[in-house]
């Protein structure tokens, strides 16, 4: 899943000043969380005045579901799909939902750093219906409860590889973790 790159101007610079503003508002957040991020602090680094960023988002509200609700939505989708669909392998699953991390993975770097950025989004259970959505893919309806625990802790550890290992090519990350993954979700593990 690619996102959309900006379009730019002859000089190289961004010309979509909602994508400029996405971009250096992730930043922020990311380094100092949503709570500790002012509209004033993201006017500055962009170089624009106050009411530019009010312009485009009326309110702080706003830009941070702006920022994280397509991430959240994709996600929602991807669930939708799968369960709808002739039932795939394991692999396919946690290659899908790596890629899907992956593509938002600032965003949910934020939320990872700073949780209370969902209470801006609308993801009521969120976490929750991941969860046992994802012990169904993976496991069906009778999962016993150590299948429903490796389920939970490979959607988890999946989506933490995709987002914190920057120091990681994508492919590299890819292919490990996904890996990683499918023997957590198969080992014999000591009792």
């Amino acid at each position: 899943m690619e996102l959309e790159q900006p379009q730019r101007r002859r000089d190289g610079r961004v010309r979509d000043t909602r994508q400029r503003i996405h971009g250096i508002a992730l930043e922020l957040f990311v380094s100092q969380g949503f709570a500790n991020t002012t509209m004033q602090d993201i006017a500055d680094r962009l170089g624009l005045t106050k009411a530019a960023l009010y312009y485009h988002f009326p309110t702080k509200h706003d830009l941070i579901r702006s920022v994280l609700q397509p991430g959240i939505d994709d996600v929602e989708r991807f669930l939708s799909e799968m369960s709808a669909e002739a039932p795939s392998s394991q692999r396919e699953i946690l290659e899908r939902f790596f890629d899907l991390n992956y593509a938002h993975r600032m965003a949910f770097l934020a939320l990872s750093l700073d949780p209370s950025g969902l209470a801006e989004v609308d993801a009521e259970n969120w976490i929750p219906r991941l969860a046992s959505t994802f012990q169904l893919l993976l496991f069906g309806a009778d999962a016993t409860n150590e299948q429903r625990i490796r389920a939970v802790i490979v959607a988890n550890g999946l989506s933490r590889c995709a987002t914190l290992f920057t120091d990681i090519p994508h492919d590299e990350l890819r292919a490990t973790a996904v890996n990683v993954a499918l023997q957590t979700l198969s080992a014999d593990l000591p009792r």
